[in-house]
């Protein structure tokens, strides 16, 4: 993979990825938001791609940093994608000047079987049912995944 770096990083891609982690239950599925410990608010795992990076590759990778799980085979494409714009993101300036939002790619991340170990980027993870969890979360975004990826768990 290539990798440029921007002083001590690599250089952020013009895309974002977020993955919604779930437990397969027998009776219900569940699954998780994280919360932030700059703002407070309730998500996904969330991040910015790197240079070099595929969207897949960069959801493996924020998994890997921000939960400690990751697996090619534990992380699941979904169809769910959002534009993001780019004030809400910093170290941007090697983007295109007329690049006003970037897309975000969305994933189901299985944590069946796995204890999440949290990132200093989150103070406090809550499972509970697809109700419980959209309720906490404050992107449209990331609803939308999640609804998208319960429908794909409960048709199985």
């Amino acid at each position: 993979m290539l990798r440029v770096f921007w002083g001590e990083r690599s250089m952020r891609a013009p895309f974002q990825i977020l993955a919604i982690p779930y437990r397969v239950g027998c009776k219900e599925s569940t699954f998780a938001a994280l919360k932030r410990s700059d703002d407070g608010h309730w998500q996904g795992v969330a991040g910015g791609g790197e240079v070099g990076e595929t969207p897949f590759q960069a959801a493996i990778r924020e998994c890997q940093e921000e939960v400690g799980v990751s697996s090619r085979s534990r992380v699941q494409s979904l169809k769910s994608r959002a534009s993001i714009p780019v004030e809400h993101f910093t170290n941007t300036g090697h983007w295109p000047t007329d690049m006003f939002v970037i897309p975000e790619y969305c994933f189901g991340l299985d944590c069946t079987g796995k204890e999440l170990v949290l990132s200093s980027e989150h103070v406090d993870v809550r499972w509970g049912t697809y109700r419980e969890i959209n309720a906490l979360l404050r992107w449209d975004s990331n609803k939308t995944a999640l609804w998208e990826l319960n429908c794909r768990i409960t048709k199985k």
